[in-house]
């Protein structure tokens, strides 16, 4: 409970020193070009709603195109292990981490809102920073997707 409190998320501000920061993190010519993720939502008239991303990953994916679709298969799980003791493997009552992560939230029972944020590993802590931004600033979805957001 204390981590949702603003005091907490103010003591948290207070400790960046933003002289600190380093001015060209990535340098340049080092940034990504392109993308290989998609995401989009939707929501029909009766309150149905579709969350949906897809990430080719390492260029073209799987390699494998579906018969007359024209679009690869993506291979995200290649970050999966069945390796027995690796932190990511595929077993039972575990949860694998992985970074294709649709996002629905619900209040009451009813859907609230239907979300996704794009960008790799850092996709759990940007859904987090959306839906703060949304739930504790009153962010519309947009503005909540456009503001900054930390990758730690």
């Amino acid at each position: 409970a204390e981590l949702l409190q603003p005091s907490h998320a103010s003591a948290c501000a207070a400790a960046i020193d933003a002289s600190a920061a380093m001015a060209d993190a990535a340098g340049p010519g080092s940034l990504p070009t392109a993308s290989e993720t998609v995401y989009l939502t939707a929501i029909d008239g009766e309150g149905n709603a579709c969350s949906f991303i897809n990430s080719n990953y390492m260029g073209f994916g799987s390699g494998l195109v579906p018969l007359g679709c024209g679009f690869t298969l993506q291979n995200r799980g290649a970050n999966f292990s069945l390796q027995p003791g690796h932190p990511n493997v595929l077993a039972p009552r575990k949860r694998p981490y992985h970074t294709i992560i649709p996002g629905m939230l619900t209040k009451s029972g009813e859907l609230a809102a239907s979300f996704g944020v794009m960008g790799g590993f850092m996709q759990p802590q940007g859904h987090v920073q959306v839906l703060l931004n949304m739930l504790m600033h009153g962010m519309d979805p947009q503005a909540a997707l456009d503001a900054p957001r930390l990758c730690l």
